[in-house]
């Protein structure tokens, strides 16, 4: 017991460190407020420099709204370079000019488009001082904000396309979803359930709309994993004192965990619930297990393990897979009980007890659907309230159903197993060529590697001892049920889809070393190497998968494999 408080208590101050150390660089609070915003299509504005000047790169800073805008750069009066600029929820865009410039005219498309700041460079370090430009609205004066709101927060723009200050990759649609929420405003995105969403406008509530303020509760979710998958870890498990202390170094360390925790995501979530339900999972079938107590005595541990699997599947349907062993265990030895019981009505019972299941599940995930279905029925309430849930069912099944999409960097599941296709999500395409400033989702091949050959090894053992090695069974199980289903689906796949079956690689690690024939002191020692050399990998590849600007040639060093592009 000693032993495991010790550990719990090191887990918190380990998981504590992991937030200090990210929460410092995950995004700034510190961008531009203020914004003009065409109420009309084709409005057109104009910035005239004087004297006229040589213009390198130009920046835009969007804030909310759909569109794009036409920038048209004139010396004379002639148009000697123009580009067209898709916007996306509250990110910096830069285009290449590389001329003498003398008025900039921005025509807009789309009806409410925020435009908060815009800011040119005359080199690679200095930029025009925009501030006293002459603005004019050429055509157009329906809008909202003050034309000369574009230029009056110039010293927030001096890196503005960095992951710091703008939204990247999927943050276009969940991070917008969530202001969208917190506003008070039509969901963009219902492709998903609404819970992730939900929990990152919290941090857009107390901390602003900024990359600090949807990106931090994904911080906090992160961070909290690292203390459960140690509890999570105990529950299957008694651990050695260094193998409990690698588990949550191998999480803490995985370059997946790392990315995914410093961005607006729906997976870190995900994460957090399966391992709740997890958790609540093990406690019930150990209640269970060791006899402890009645069977209506461990009736808390057991629903909470289904409502915590339906926070989960309420973040992303995906999360469904790794929870169906754990839920199915326990249903089963909760049936197995009954059985036992020699009730007569064990029939009835089991029947009650499995719709009970179901409604524990549900109800959670129908809650999060219950304000948008109030303020935006798409059919009349009340009956909206049950006929609108079931619509946005289909309406997910549907889209992932028969999504037809390419990506770059979309992979195969076989192509997870050592990250042989990372994902590369965000770039400052701002720098010097010899400076870099990357995020890939990539995994760690050797730890990757590593988890496959603890899980192989705990189905021998198990399989020599099944009575005794329900755990091992359950930690194969799990994994293999977060991996199998993406083996039949035909839709387009990521590398982060692989992330859910990353806390039982490491727990079958852990475990695996736990339970190898070496003396105490040489398992220790394998412990403390494996999460040793995690650690060192961290500290290696962390620039590529946190964004940190470092030289191009240290980013291009970390590519071992051909496929890795970031």
């Amino acid at each position: 017991m000693k032993n495991k408080n010790v550990l719990l208590l090191l887990s918190i101050l380990i998981a504590t460190g992991y937030f200090i150390l990210q929460v410092i660089s995950i995004g700034s609070r510190e961008i531009p407020t203020t914004y003009w915003a065409s109420k009309e299509e084709g409005s057109t504005i104009e910035v005239r420099i004087s004297p006229k000047m040589f213009i390198k790169d130009f920046f835009i800073y969007f804030g909310y709204g759909d569109g794009k805008v036409d920038i048209q750069f004139l010396n004379d009066n002639s148009v000697i370079f123009q580009q067209s600029v898709q916007s996306a929820f509250f990110q910096g865009k830069v285009i290449s000019v590389n001329n003498v410039v003398d008025k900039v005219l921005i025509v807009t498309h789309g009806n409410g488009l925020e435009i908060r700041e815009i800011a040119a460079k005359k080199d690679d370090k200095q930029f025009i001082d925009f501030s006293n430009a002459a603005i004019g609205i050429l055509k157009g004066f329906n809008y909202s904000g003050n034309p000369y709101n574009l230029v009056d927060e110039q010293t927030k723009m001096k890196s503005i396309v960095s992951y710091r200050y703008s939204s990247y990759f999927d943050e276009i649609y969940h991070a917008r979803t969530a202001y969208e929420l917190l506003k008070g405003l039509p969901p963009y995105d219902l492709v998903h359930p609404p819970l992730g969403k939900w929990l990152i406008s919290v941090g857009m509530a107390i901390w602003g709309v900024n990359p600090f303020g949807w990106r931090i509760v994904n911080l906090i979710f992160g961070s909290i994993a690292l203390v459960l998958i140690l509890i999570l870890f105990t529950k299957l498990h008694k651990p050695s004192f260094w193998c409990g202390i690698a588990v949550i170094i191998l999480m803490a360390s995985d370059f997946l965990h790392n990315s995914l925790s410093r961005t607006a995501n729906l997976d870190t979530f995900s994460l957090f619930f399966i391992l709740l339900c997890s958790i609540f999972g093990m406690s019930y079938i150990s209640s269970i297990l060791k006899r402890k107590e009645k069977l209506s005595k461990t009736n808390l541990a057991y629903f909470l393990s289904f409502s915590t699997g339906g926070l989960a599947f309420a973040c992303k349907w995906n999360a469904l897979y790794s929870i169906i062993p754990i839920l199915t265990i326990s249903f089963a030895y909760r049936v197995y009980n009954l059985i036992k019981s020699n009730d007569k009505n064990w029939v009835i019972k089991a029947i009650k007890n499995g719709l009970l299941s179901i409604i524990a599940f549900l109800i959670p995930y129908y809650l999060t659907y219950l304000p948008i279905t109030i303020k935006y029925p798409y059919h009349n309430l009340p009956g909206a309230v049950i006929s609108d849930f079931v619509m946005l069912q289909n309406h997910i099944w549907k889209y992932h159903s028969t999504l037809v999409a390419t990506h770059p960097f979309s992979s195969e599941w076989y192509q997870w197993l050592l990250a042989t296709k990372p994902l590369w999500a965000y770039y400052d395409n701002s720098l010097p060529s010899n400076l870099r400033s990357t995020i890939a989702y990539l995994g760690n091949p050797v730890m990757w590697g590593l988890g496959l050959l603890a899980l192989a090894y705990l189905l021998i053992v198990a399989l020599k001892n099944p009575k005794n090695n329900l755990s091992s069974f359950i930690v194969i199980a799990s994994y293999m049920s977060s991996i199998v289903p993406w083996m039949f689906i035909g839709r387009i796949k990521f590398i982060y889809h692989y992330y859910l079956a990353l806390p039982w690689l490491y727990i079958a690690i852990a475990m695996a070393i736990d339970n190898l024939s070496l003396k105490q002191g040489l398992k220790e020692k394998v412990a403390m190497t494996v999460s040793s050399l995690a650690l060192i990998m961290l500290i290696i590849y962390y620039p590529a998968v946190s964004g940190l600007t470092v030289s191009a040639k240290y980013i291009n060093m970390l590519k071992i494999m051909k496929s890795w592009i970031f």
